[in-house]
């Protein structure tokens, strides 16, 4: 297991598995699949120590239209030396139960964004303050006095069991890439474990930044998608689109457009993304220099490198140069269609704002643009 332990796993009755974030996830059917995990390295893991837990699901309410309990470490009903993950299909609230009692608790309700069908949650301690991130952002944190204790070494960590017989019923979907780590992850890490499924991977650099790109008139952009499970796609506006009906189409449009994307998987579930196709006129520009605001030097062939994006509209180009906080040099070229892949001397620079400063002429006049561009990893 991702503790690095060896774990004690007991299944109950689960026999079916689905189409996955990666591969195949394990479906719960809201009646009597349920997972035990009794090992003990892991059940020590939910007491006062530092851990991350992450998972992804995907909720259908068939049986439970209910509260769903995902995972629980709980006596039922109990808020004594308690952790569960709670979901509410009809509202789309995550509840997070972590008290020690009734006066000592870290408890967290979020609704999630109902644009995905896969939602991944993650939930770590780190000292004395306990967060709760949802599809790549931090959606919730309680910092409490003292730790919380959810120590209970008579409960066995469960999966798709319920924690309130009163309230809550078996968790019913799909669940996959399960990993549990006794310590908490950076930040880095928590971000790696974001796969981006059912969404529209060009133009993306972060969960936080829009997803856009920008093309000469008459030119198209190749679409390309995350995983998905999905069976049906809709692309809407229809203009530019060689056909509106496949995953991965080709995208021409004649003006700059917002262009969006409904995935419908076999369970009836549709997942949304966009992204913004920015088209620019050969004839019409003027001599200004497009740069992005943002790039990810992480060699995963998107964005990975900052400079110049229109070169043949600056044939006078004198130079991009980039330059850190503190004023120092980074990069320079005087060729537009050089590009920095955010080295120094070949060692990679830290994440962080950076300034550039582009020099070109514009017929008989000199002209500098100043500003900054985002070093996301």
């Amino acid at each position: 297991d991702e503790t690095g332990n060896n774990a004690n796993n007991g299944f109950t009755n689960i026999t079916t598995y689905d189409c996955g974030v990666r591969g195949q996830a394990i479906r719960f059917d809201g009646v009597d699949d349920t997972i035990r995990i009794e090992g003990s390295q892991v059940i020590e893991t939910f007491g006062t120590e530092d851990f991350t837990l992450s998972f992804y699901f995907k909720s259908f309410n068939s049986q439970q239209a209910q509260t769903q309990t995902i995972f629980s470490k709980r006596a039922d009903c109990s808020n004594q030396n308690a952790f569960a993950i709670r979901y509410t299909p009809s509202t789309g609230f995550l509840n997070l139960i972590f008290t020690e009692d009734n006066t000592l608790s870290a408890s967290i309700s979020r609704e999630l964004s109902d644009d995905h069908c896969w939602h991944h949650i993650i939930v770590m301690r780190k000292n004395k303050e306990v967060f709760l991130y949802a599809d790549g952002f931090l959606i919730g944190s309680v910092q409490t006095q003292s730790r919380v204790d959810i120590t209970n070494d008579s409960q066995p960590l469960r999966i798709g069991a319920s924690s309130c017989s009163i309230t809550d019923g078996p968790f019913e979907g799909l669940l996959d890439e399960v990993r549990i780590y006794q310590r908490a992850l950076s930040s880095k890490e928590l971000e790696e474990l974001y796969y981006r499924p059912d969404q529209i991977s060009n133009g993306f650099v972060s969960v936080e930044v829009p997803k856009d790109t920008t093309i000469y008139l008459g030119n198209n952009v190749n679409i390309f998608l995350t995983q998905t499970c999905a069976n049906l796609f809709t692309w809407t506006p229809a203009e530019g689109v060689n056909n509106t009906q496949i995953p991965e189409p080709v995208l021409e449009p004649t003006q700059s457009t917002t262009y969006y994307l409904e995935i419908t998987d076999l369970f009836g579930c549709t997942a949304t993304d966009s992204i913004r196709i920015n088209v620019v006129d050969p004839s019409s520009l003027e001599c200004t220099a497009f740069l992005p605001n943002a790039f990810t030097p992480n060699y995963d062939g998107l964005n990975d490198f900052f400079g110049i994006d229109n070169p043949y509209a600056l044939p006078d180009f004198i130079s991009l140069e980039i330059f850190d906080r503190w004023g120092n040099r980074l990069f320079f070229t005087s060729d537009p269609f050089l590009r920095w892949d955010g080295t120094f001397r070949g060692v990679e620079v830290n994440p962080g704002v950076y300034l550039y400063k582009v020099n070109y002429r514009c017929g008989t006049e000199e002209k500098q643009q100043i500003g900054q561009v985002t070093l996301l990893k």
